[in-house]
C-alpha cells in the first residue's frame, strides 16, 4: 500500500458518491498476495501489522500414533482455521443478518447503509455510524495500524471503503467471509467459529445448532463483555438482537425467534481445560518444531501433529513409575524417575515421562529428566566395550585384570578407581567384566581404548551432550563422569539392536497445516552405522547372559524378562542417580531413577531403584497383544532370541580357569582372522614351559601358580596384563613402567588366589616378591616355593599331590634360584629293579640333553652319614653319577653343590624301601643344568 490517504477527499457526500459508485481511482494492495484464503490474509498481515509471525495464530494440535489428542498448544489465543464448508449455516446466517445483511449483492460497500450513516451522523453532528460492511471491517482489520483502526475520521473511511473495494476485486464473497469469520474475536480467548464452538458448547463449528449460532453470532461486537461463560444475561440480550435481526431479514419467523431464544443452552463444563497426556513429551515436539519451523511456530500454526507415541505405552510407563516412586521412596529417598520406550528399528518414542508426577513441585515434576544431562554411571560402559571389540583391540574372552592400580593426574593428585564391592576379582573375561561391571578393568580398558575414541563413538551413537575436550573427562568416563540425557543413551543402546546401526530417536510421523497440507519438516534421518554388526552382536549378549552376570546381580535380579534382554544398570558413586537402560529385540526402554535436584538417596543402586520400573514396564508389554502389536512384535517365545550375525562364529575356547560363556564363546570373523593358527586366545594366553610355584604361609604349601622355565612340561596360562590386541607383544613405549606396576599388582593378587597365570621366569620371581613386598608393605611376606622337580610333568600344580624338592625364592637365605644359577631335577623320581643291588644312580645334563660331566653331587641319609658322588666323564657313562646305598629302609637326601659344597640345587628326598618306593631297591635321580 503506497499511502494510508489514497483518496485525499472531504465531506460526507464524497463518501456517498464511493459507495454508489463502487470504484477507486487507484489500486492500493497489489495483486492477489496467493490461491489460499489464509495464505493471502497471513501475507497482508505480515505486510501491514505488527508482531510475531504467523499473524494469523491458530492453535496447534498434537496426536499419538493412533490420532488420540495429546494436547493443544495456544498463544494469544485458540482458533482453527475453517473454510465456509466446516462451518454452521445457522452461523454464517446470524452473522451475515447481524454485521451486513446485503453481503453477498453489494461491491464492499453498502450504499444504503451509507445514506443511513449519513443522514445519522447530520443529525449528531460527528460519526457515529460508519456503515461498515463485512467487507470494511475486514479491511480494516488486515490494512489499518492499530492506532488508526479505530480513528473516527472522514479520511479513515474513505480509506476503509476503498480497500474493501479492492479486496471484493480480489476475493469471492465466499472468502472474504471465509477470512472475516476465522478473524473474529469471540471472547474467551477464542478466535474464530471452530475455536468458539469447541470452547463454549465442545463441539465442531459445523456442529453448531441455531440456538447456539446466534448466541455466538452477537459475542464479537465486545467480546470481553459478551462472553457467556461470564456474563450470561448480557450475552443472551445481544442473542435477542441477532434474532430480531434475522426475523428483520427474512432467515426466521417472530415465532422461530421466540423458540430459538427459549432453548435451554448446554455449554462446555471443560471450556478452560487444557490436558496433555504426555506433557513432557509435547514439549519436547514443540521444541523440536520450533528448533525447524521457527520460534512460535508450536504455539501459533495451527500444525496438526501426528507423534511417534503411543498412548497406551505412555499411560502404562506413567503408572509404573508412579506407582514405585512412591513404593522405593520411604526406603530409599527416591523422590522421581524418568522412563524412555523407543522402536529400535525406527528411532520411534512410543513413551517419554519426564517425571513421576508433572504437576507435583516438590519434585520438580515439570522439568523434563528424560532430556536433561545426568551422570549415567556404568550405564555408559557398553560404549566402551564396543569401541574396544570394533577396533579389534579386545574378543569376549580377552582376559582384564581386575587388580589395584592408581593413575597420577598431576599436580600431586591420584585417580584410584574402585569396584561397587569394594573388592577386586583378579583375572576375569570381557565378558565377565562388562555383565557384572566391574569398574577398575574398564578403567585400564579405557587407557588403551583412549578417552578420545569412546567421545568419538559416543558422539556418533547420538550422545550430544558429551561437548566438553577429553581432558575434561579424563579415565572416569566410562563410569559415568560425563553428563548424558536419558533420550541419548536410550538411543545409543538401541544401535545394538540394530546391528550397530545408530538411528536417531524420532518424535515426529507427520504434521499438516490447518488446511490439511504437509509441512515440510526437513528430511528424516537415516540410520547411520557406527559399529559392526558382529560388535553389536557381541555386547548384547554379554549384556543379555543372565548367568554372567549372576556373581553381581544375582540370577533372579530385575534384569532378568520372560524374553531374552539385554540390560546395564548405572550408579552414581554418590548414589545421586540410578539408571538401567536395556532392550529387547523389538524394544528399547531406559530408567532414570533419583532426586531432581541432585539430593543423594541412601544406598539405592541401578538394581534396586531403576531396574524394577524397567522391568515391570517391559514383562507388562510382553503380557499386551495389543502393545505388542504396535511393535510388530511375534507371540512365540523363541522368535525374540537375538540372532547372531554371520561375521561371528562360535568356538568352544576359554582362558583356563575362567568362566566363559555357556556353549562357547562367540568371536567376530575379523578377529578370528587377526589370531590366525595361534587361536582366538592368543592374546590372553599363551603355552610356555613351566613350573608349579606354590606359597606357604605356615600351613603347608599351596599351589599360587606356574613359573617359565626350561626344560619343562608346556602349559596352557594366562598372561600377565599390558598385551593388547592378537598382534601387541610388548607395552607401548613409555609405558613399561606402568605395565611393570600393573604386573606386580597382578601376581601379588595371584600369590593369594590360585590361577593358572604364567608369572614370568622362575630365576625373576625372587626379585619379583622382594618389589611386590615393597608394594604391600602391610601383607606378611610369604614363603614362595618352586617346585621344579614336578616341572616336566604335565599334570603338576592344581591337583592334590606333595610338593617334590621345594626350592624357596623368597626369604631371608639366599638360594640358588636367588643367585640365578643352578641344577634342578630333570623329572620325577623313578624306582625300579633295574641295578645290580641297592643304588641311587642318574645323569646330570646340559639343557640341551647332552650329558655334564664333573658335576659334585652330595647325599646325606636320615642319620646324617654323607657320600659324595661327580659325574662321569667316560664315553660310556658321561655325566652319569651313583651312590651305593644300604639294605635298609631309609630317606636320603640330594643336592648338587659345587667344590665347596655350596647348593646349587634343590634339595630332592628319596625314600627307600618306604612310602612310594616300596621295595623297590633302586632309583634314578637325573639332574638339568638351568640358569
Amino acid at each position: 500500500m503506497r499511502s494510508h490517504r489514497l483518496l485525499p477527499l472531504r465531506g460526507l457526500g464524497l463518501l456517498l458518491l464511493m459507495g454508489l459508485v463502487g470504484c477507486m481511482p487507484t489500486q492500493s494492495i497489489g495483486a492477489r498476495p496467493a490461491p489460499d484464503v489464509l495464505a493471502s490474509i497471513e501475507a497482508y498481515l505480515q505486510r501491514y501489522q505488527p508482531g510475531p509471525t504467523p499473524r494469523v495464530f491458530q492453535t496447534t494440535r498434537f496426536f499419538d500414533r493412533h490420532g488420540r489428542l495429546l494436547a493443544e498448544r495456544w498463544e494469544e489465543g485458540r482458533r482453527t482455521w475453517v473454510s465456509l464448508d466446516r462451518i454452521s449455516r445457522h452461523l454464517i446466517d446470524a452473522t451475515i443478518a447481524t454485521e451486513d445483511a446485503s453481503f453477498y449483492i453489494h461491491y464492499g460497500v453498502d450504499p444504503l447503509r451509507i445514506v443511513g450513516a449519513a443522514l445519522q451522523n447530520a443529525q449528531q453532528g460527528q460519526i457515529v455510524s460508519g456503515a461498515s460492511t463485512i467487507t470494511m471491517q475486514l479491511a480494516r482489520n488486515l490494512f489499518l495500524g492499530p492506532d488508526e483502526r479505530y480513528d473516527q475520521t472522514m479520511d479513515r473511511k474513505l480509506l476503509e471503503a476503498g480497500l474493501a473495494q479492492e479486496l471484493t476485486a480480489l476475493f469471492s464473497k465466499d472468502e472474504l467471509l471465509e477470512a472475516y469469520l476465522n478473524l473474529l474475536n469471540y471472547g474467551h480467548l477464542a478466535y474464530g467459529p471452530e475455536a468458539a464452538a469447541r470452547v463454549y458448547f465442545g463441539k465442531s463449528a459445523a456442529e453448531l445448532n441455531l440456538a447456539e449460532a446466534t448466541l455466538l453470532a452477537g459475542i464479537p461486537q465486545r467480546p470481553a463483555e459478551l462472553d457467556p461463560l461470564r456474563n450470561f444475561p448480557a450475552a443472551k440480550a445481544r442473542q435477542r438482537v441477532v434474532l430480531d435481526l434475522m426475523v428483520r431479514h427474512g432467515y426466521l419467523s417472530p415465532e422461530q425467534a421466540d423458540a430459538v431464544f427459549a432453548e435451554e443452552l448446554v455449554f462446555n463444563p471443560e471450556a478452560d481445560a487444557n490436558p496433555i497426556a504426555a506433557p513432557h513429551f509435547v514439549e519436547y515436539v514443540a521444541a523440536e518444531l520450533d528448533r525447524r519451523l521457527g520460534a512460535g511456530a508450536s504455539r501459533r500454526s495451527g500444525l496438526q501433529v501426528t507423534t511417534t507415541l503411543d498412548l497406551t505405552f505412555q499411560e502404562l510407563a506413567q503408572a509404573i513409575v508412579a506407582e514405585h516412586v512412591a513404593e522405593l521412596q520411604p526406603r530409599y529417598d527416591l523422590s522421581n524417575a524418568a522412563l524412555v520406550a523407543l522402536k529400535p528399528d525406527t528411532g520411534e518414542v512410543l513413551a517419554m515421562v519426564g517425571s513421576a508426577d508433572f504437576a507435583n513441585a516438590a519434585i520438580h515434576g515439570q522439568v523434563n529428566v528424560a532430556i536433561s544431562p545426568r551422570q549415567p554411571g556404568s550405564a555408559i560402559k557398553p560404549i566402551l566395550y564396543a569401541v574396544a571389540l570394533d577396533t579389534g583391540l579386545i574378543s569376549p574372552a580377552t582376559v582384564l585384570w581386575d587388580t589395584p592400580v592408581t593413575y597420577a593426574l598431576g599436580s600431586g593428585l591420584t585417580y584410584t578407581p574402585r569396584n561397587y564391592d569394594n573388592r577386586f576379582h583378579g583375572p576375569i573375561t570381557v565378558r565377565t567384566a562388562l555383565a557384572n561391571s566391574y569398574n577398575v578393568p574398564a578403567v585400564k580398558l579405557l587407557q588403551a581404548v583412549t578417552v578420545e575414541s569412546m567421545l568419538a563413538t559416543a558422539q556418533a551413537l547420538g550422545i550430544r551432550s558429551l561437548k566438553a575436550d577429553p581432558g575434561h573427562y579424563g579415565l572416569s568416563l566410562t563410569l559415568g563422569g560425563g553428563e548424558v540425557t536419558l533420550l541419548e543413551l536410550t538411543g545409543a543402546m538401541a544401535a545394538l539392536v540394530n546391528g550397530g546401526v545408530f538411528v536417531p530417536p524420532r518424535a515426529i510421523l507427520t504434521a499438516t497445516d490447518s488446511q490439511g497440507q504437509p509441512v515440510d519438516l526437513g528430511p528424516i534421518p537415516g540410520g547411520e552405522p557406527v559399529v559392526s554388526p558382529a560388535t553389536a552382536f557381541l555386547v548384547t549378549d554379554i549384556l543379555a547372559d543372565n548367568t554372567a552376570r549372576a556373581p553381581a546381580f544375582g540370577a533372579n535380579s530385575p534384569l532378568r524378562l520372560s524374553r531374552p534382554a539385554a540390560a546395564k544398570t548405572g550408579t552414581t558413586t554418590d548414589f545421586r542417580d540410578n539408571w538401567t537402560v536395556g532392550y529387547t529385540r523389538y524394544l528399547v526402554v531406559g530408567v532414570w531413577a533419583g532426586n531432581s535436584d541432585g539430593r543423594p538417596m541412601r544406598g539405592s543402586s541401578g538394581l534396586t531403584g531403576a531396574a524394577p520400573i524397567w522391568h515391570d514396564f517391559h514383562e507388562a508389554v510382553l503380557q499386551d497383544p495389543a502393545l505388542l502389536a504396535v511393535l510388530a512384535a511375534p507371540a512365540e517365545a523363541e522368535a525374540w532370541a537375538f540372532v547372531p550375525p554371520p561375521t561371528v562364529e562360535r568356538r568352544p575356547d576359554c582362558p583356563p580357569g575362567l568362566v566363559c560363556r555357556r556353549g562357547g564363546e562367540y568371536f567376530s570373523r575379523a578377529w578370528l582372522e587377526a589370531t590366525g593358527p595361534e587361536g582366538p586366545l592368543v592374546d590372553a594366553v599363551e603355552s610356555v614351559p613351566s613350573a608349579p610355584v606354590y606359597v606357604d604361609r605356615g600351613e603347608g604349601p599351596q599351589w599360587v601358580a606356574y613359573c617359565q622355565v626350561e626344560p619343562a612340561a608346556s602349559r596352557p596360562l594366562l598372561r600377565l596384563p599390558g598385551r593388547w590386541g592378537p598382534q601387541a607383544t610388548a607395552p607401548a613405549a613409555g609405558d613399561e613402567e606402568a605395565v611393570h606396576r600393573e604386573r606386580l599388582h597382578a601376581i601379588a593378587w595371584v600369590l593369594e588366589h590360585p590361577t593358572a597365570v604364567n608369572l614370568g621366569p622362575c630365576a625373576e620371581l625372587a626379585a619379583t616378591v622382594a618389589q611386590i613386598k615393597a608394594l604391600y608393605p602391610q601383607r606378611p611376606p610369604p614363603t614362595v616355593l618352586v617346585d621344579l622337580a614336578a616341572a616336566l610333568d604335565p599334570q603338576a600344580g592344581p591337583v592334590p599331590g606333595t610338593v617334590v624338592a621345594p626350592v624357596v625364592v623368597s626369604g631371608s637365605d639366599p638360594t640358588p634360584a636367588a643367585r640365578g644359577v643352578g641344577f634342578f631335577p630333570a623329572g620325577p623320581i623313578l624306582h625300579h629293579h633295574d641295578c645290580p643291588g641297592h643304588y641311587i644312580v642318574g645323569q646330570v645334563r646340559q639343557a640341551d640333553g647332552a650329558g655334564l660331566p664333573g658335576v659334585h653331587i652330595a647325599l646325606v641319609d636320615a642319620w646324617g652319614n654323607r657320600a659324595h658322588a661327580i659325574s662321569k666323564s667316560e664315553a660310556v657313562d658321561y655325566g652319569r653319577y651313583d651312590f651305593p646305598i644300604n639294605y635298609f629302609a631309609n630317606r636320603y637326601t640330594l643336592v648338587v653343590v659345587d667344590e665347596a659344597g655350596h647348593p646349587l640345587s634343590p634339595e630332592v628326598v628319596v625314600d627307600h624301601l618306604q612310602g612310594e618306593a616300596g621295595d623297590f631297591p633302586c632309583h634314578t635321580v637325573d639332574w638339568v643344568r638351568g640358569w
